[in-house]
């Protein structure tokens, strides 16, 4: 008994506060990162957030699993379990199945809040849309989390320059870029001494992958003379295990020089976006279904009582009306017998004179 008290903490209540508080500090940490570079002359890249985010997501994911398995396990084999996949993190990180430090840490605990995720749905009593749509959430959930870690962690990126024409290998990188045409041309009003206001470089070329084709494109490079800066335009080509992005940094007569940047796993996240906005809009299609059956049948209880209510009026009112009727038959009978006796001692009194 004693020991079942001191795990009373170990409640619902208790985790989604420790949930609120895992996203309380995510978006402290993202607003730090988007004001320290306004009041501090420093860049803050992807790294900065990446180091100061990894912890509490992966304790946001780990509550995922508490907070679904609260319900029907007791306290103490929840804490045995979030034990376990701590020792799972700690060997997983040791050990470095997959030669990638957050990965290796986060899949444990990923893996913990899928299987908490297919356990509460085995346990559902009956599948209906109402109790399978919050679960279709937190399958999102999980699917943007893994998406995220892996994209972030397992990116690769770089730059070579091309010539028009020409292929160029990126190093770590199955894929490469074939200059297909380089030509220039201004756009927009004159401005100055130039016929445009901005001179634009279009750079077409073609992606391959593993010498075979995949897709063809082009990219801008654009100096814009009127706000006095130049910038580019991007391509992504998004697949169902990874994204690339390509865009350029500099043109120079006949080379480009080309950026880009493969994004594994990137799609999980779009993916996670997609369920749990399905999810969303079937729970609150199933919660409104339900209102209108519970309205429903009321109308129907309402409808049943008013029936039963009409059903006893109309008996109150023919038993009223049959003792009345009985009540008329008497007052007639005796009336009858009181006009015979009448009738008789009339009769009577008739002869009696006659005599």
């Amino acid at each position: 008994m004693k020991s079942t008290k001191s795990l009373e903490f170990i409640n619902t209540r208790n985790a989604m506060l420790a949930t609120i508080i895992m996203f309380s500090v995510l978006f402290m940490i993202l607003i730090m990162g988007m004001l320290i570079p306004l009041f501090a002359d420093v860049v803050l890249d992807a790294g900065w957030f990446n180091n100061r985010t990894m912890l509490p997501t992966l304790l946001l994911a780990l509550l995922l699993g508490v907070c679904l398995l609260l319900p029907g396990v007791p306290p103490t084999r929840i804490l045995a379990m979030v034990a376990v996949v701590i020792v799972a993190t700690i060997l997983s990180g040791a050990v470095s199945p997959f030669n990638n430090t957050p990965i290796d840490v986060a899949a444990p605990v990923l893996l913990f809040a899928t299987l908490a995720i297919v356990y509460r749905i085995i346990r559902l009593p009956k599948l209906t849309l109402r109790s399978i749509s919050p679960h279709i959430i937190h399958i999102g959930i999980v699917l943007i989390l893994v998406g995220i870690v892996v994209s972030t962690n397992m990116r690769i990126d770089g730059s070579t320059v091309i010539q028009n024409g020409e292929f160029g290998d990126y190093k770590g990188q199955p894929y490469s870029v074939k200059v297909t045409g380089i030509s220039n041309q201004y756009e927009g009003a004159p401005y100055d001494e130039h016929p445009g206001s901005s001179y634009v470089t279009l750079i077409d070329f073609e992606l391959y992958k593993g010498g075979t084709l995949i897709d063809h494109d082009a990219v801008k490079f654009i100096t814009d003379y009127k706000w006095g800066q130049s910038y580019a335009t991007n391509y992504v080509h998004r697949s169902l295990t990874e994204e690339v992005f390509i865009t350029t940094k500099m043109v120079e007569g006949d080379y480009a020089n080309l950026y880009m940047r493969t994004a594994p796993w990137i799609t999980a996240v779009w993916g996670g976006i997609l369920l749990m906005s399905l999810g969303i809009v079937l729970l609150m299609y199933s919660v409104r279904i339900e209102k209108e059956g519970a309205k429903a049948a009321e109308t129907i209880k309402e409808r049943e009582k008013e029936a039963k209510k009409d059903k006893s009026e109309k008996r109150e009112k023919r038993g009223k009306r049959e003792r009345s009727g009985k009540s008329e038959d008497k007052r007639e009978g005796k009336d009858d017998i009181d006009g015979r006796y009448e009738d008789l001692l009339q009769k009577e009194l008739s002869e009696l004179k006659a005599r």
